[in-house]
């Protein structure tokens, strides 16, 4: 079997497409694998290192930019060379089935697939992780054999889909494999004793996140029973920011800027601190997980806003804006939802019973039977 999945840019993208490139090597380690991403995307970075056994093909393509024709003309060409490498791409490697997983770096592998698949055995599928899809998934919907989504209610919105299935968002086996005890603690610099709050922003980290954690120091440094685990995100000045929690009297919070083994993290936390990502929703509900959702107002067409409300009606996370987290604000929602123990729980019980921990093994199965389709 030979499978190409192609998106990136992001971690939203990326790692759902690592969970299903790893639920692929299990399932058949002779299955033939490749990635089509752009150089300039997350992907160039982390998949050498995360799927050594993965074919890395980087392709030319750039995403649209709001109100700025010059860069959405370069946008357009950069697609039309990133379908004539694509073109290059399967005369190499031949895949049997292409998976989008959004972006615009699957736009141009995909189109191309769907045009091919009219003629040669190529099967077409996208994956969309968010509650409101991205623009690349709806431009692909009516091209391609199937589309996948997250959310149930996420189908209504690709009308034109020849087929649509909810298999939920897959996150990478080691959230569900991770288990607190003593060592894990240990390695991050944490008291088993206490309740532990991981405060991150996704991939590229929260500037805003972070800065609540510094106006708030003083206060989360009186939560006596709770400590803070913050990842900056790369390119912040950690020492900085530690010494300036530190001199605020804040001696629970550890600072990192990049927490490789995410899973590990997560396996400690008592309440999740984030973004309202699609990743990390996935994370959070598949690992049963509390959760303080501040959604980024910047993500194209409040996708992450959408993304936190599908929890919120479940009663399985609670949300804030930015404006909420000022100030003393963050360590004040902090400590209301850490004092309401019952609640804390139902939350991280209605967060679980979202979770999708088997997403990864519905996406295989609709590959395997595309791929048996494409053999007739």
């Amino acid at each position: 079997m030979r499978v190409l999945i192609a998106g990136g840019g992001t971690g939203g993208h990326l790692y759902p497409a690592i969970a299903v490139l790893e639920a692929l090597r299990a399932r058949d380690p002779r299955t033939r694998l490749a990635y089509v991403g752009t150089r300039r995307g997350l992907e160039a970075r982390v998949l050498p290192s995360a799927c050594p056994w993965v074919r890395f093909l980087p392709i030319h393509s750039r995403g649209l930019a709001r109100g700025s024709p010059a860069q959405n003309a370069l946008a357009v060409v950069l697609t039309l060379v990133g379908l004539a490498e694509s073109l290059l791409v399967f005369a190499r490697f031949r895949p049997q089935v292409v998976l989008g997983m959004g972006g615009y770096a699957s736009f141009p592998p995909l189109l191309l697939a769907s045009l091919l698949g009219r003629i040669l055995p190529i099967r077409t599928l996208v994956h969309e992780q968010n509650a409101i899809p991205g623009l690349a998934n709806r431009l692909l919907s009516p091209w391609v054999d199937e589309v996948l989504v997250s959310y149930p209610q996420s189908a209504e919105r690709f009308p034109r889909a020849r087929r649509v299935v909810a298999t939920g968002n897959p996150v990478r086996s080691e959230f569900l494999h991770s288990r607190r005890g003593e060592a894990l603690y240990r390695q991050f610099g944490l008291d088993p004793h206490r309740r532990t709050v991981l405060v991150f922003g996704g991939s590229g980290g929260s500037a805003a996140l972070t800065d609540a954690v510094l106006r708030a120091a003083a206060a989360i440094g009186r939560e006596e029973g709770a400590q803070v685990l913050l990842a900056t995100g790369r390119g912040v000045d950690v020492e900085h920011i530690a010494a300036a929690i530190a001199s605020a009297g804040a001696t629970n919070v550890v600072v990192l800027p990049y927490i490789e083994r995410m899973g590990e993290a997560f396996a400690l936390a008592d309440l999740v601190v984030s973004r309202a990502g699609a990743s990390t929703l996935a994370e959070i509900t598949s690992c049963g997980k509390a959760s303080l959702l501040v959604p980024w107002d910047g993500a194209a067409e409040g996708h992450q806003w959408g993304n936190a409300l599908c929890l919120h009606e479940e009663k399985a996370c609670a949300v804030a804006g930015d404006a909420e987290i000022q100030e003393d604000g963050l360590a004040r929602l902090i400590g209301q939802i850490l004092d309401d123990g019952d609640a804390l729980r139902r939350m991280a019980e209605n967060a679980r019973r979202l979770g999708r921990p088997h997403a990864a093994a519905l996406i295989l199965g609709e590959i395997v039977t595309r791929t048996r389709e494409a053999r007739r």
